[in-house]
């Protein structure tokens, strides 16, 4: 995972650049408030912040008492937005741990949704809002107390109209094109 997160760890700079500026230090905190575990080292950040303003992809500013902040660059946002290879292959080492996870514990429901990841690689701007709205049944679900057989078979029957529903949709809208 290590070798993962070093390894992305460019694009994840740049992605947070895009937005604001920050100092080395900010950087560290906020990879680790959005992921909720990593905080890169300062010996593997700041050379890197360095290297990426020597490529001319970041630029920084001195800031009073001797910190730097830091801000992406027209080169360094086109960089971002032409990642196409690093966002497959972080997807290609995700999905893979996923199904060595899988089988490993024999985690059949682990490895049908690895096969279903392959779907998710393709992005789907018409989707967006709705896959959200997918997570949020699955943090729906998840959140429930233990089910009684009866409310199992409701949730079920639920879900299972929903998906005919949108199968059924699916069909009328082949038909309308």
């Amino acid at each position: 995972m290590e070798g993962i997160r070093r390894g992305h760890l460019k694009f994840y700079v740049l992605k947070l650049l895009l937005r604001e500026q920050f100092t080395g230090y900010g950087l560290m905190k906020r990879i680790k408030e959005e992921t909720g575990f990593w905080k890169p080292s300062t010996g593997s950040l700041y050379p890197l912040l360095d290297a990426m303003k020597g490529q001319g992809l970041i630029t920084n500013t001195e800031e009073p008492g001797g910190g730097k902040r830091w801000a992406i660059t027209p080169k360094g946002r086109s960089a971002y937005s032409e990642a196409t290879d690093i966002k497959e292959t972080l997807f290609e080492n995700m999905r893979n741990s996923m199904l060595v996870f899988a089988k490993v514990f024999g985690r059949d429901d682990l490895e049908e949704i690895v096969k279903r990841l392959e779907q998710w690689k393709i992005e789907r701007e018409d989707l967006v809002e709705v896959a959200g709205i997918f997570m949020e049944i699955h943090d729906a679900l998840w959140s429930l107390p233990r089910l009684t057989p009866k409310e199992r078979d409701r949730i079920l029957e639920i879900l299972k109209t929903t998906r005919d529903q949108l199968g059924a949709f699916g069909k009328q809208s082949d038909i309308n094109k």
